[in-house]
């Protein structure tokens, strides 16, 4: 009779704690699965929003022989559109940098620190 008694009793403490433990590992997976692809969205885009600003700087270069260009100088003349984004993911500016005949746009991406590795640059 006693054996009949704990099989109708239901779940056990242990069971149940096992059961929250397994979904609690599924979920925080899923979370960091999304997570790590949102972060991968955001650098993939802000990638792809330097490398316009890097056509148009290149183009605003090949009409001026000096001088480079600034974000607003590439919207003034039109060879940005107005609406074209001026800063990555991570709300950090791009900038435009010119060093001779060398021409590069960076932003200072997830960790708003300009010049470490994880900066944005045109993708190439």
């Amino acid at each position: 009779m006693n054996r009949q008694r704990s099989r109708s009793r239901g779940v056990t403490p242990i069971a149940a704690a096992l059961a929250i433990l397994a979904l609690g590992v599924s979920v925080s997976g899923l979370w960091w699965s999304q997570s790590a692809n949102a972060g991968q969205e955001a650098e993939t885009s802000s990638r792809a929003d330097a490398a316009q600003i890097e056509s148009a700087a290149k183009s605003f270069r090949a009409q001026h022989a000096e001088g480079c260009p600034t974000l607003s100088s590439l919207k003034e003349e039109q060879i940005l559109s107005r609406n074209a984004t001026e800063a990555d993911a991570w709300g950090n500016r791009f900038r435009v940098h010119c060093e001779s005949a060398e021409l590069s746009v960076s932003s200072a991406g997830p960790d708003g620190k300009p010049g470490t590795a994880d900066d944005v640059r045109a993708a190439r």
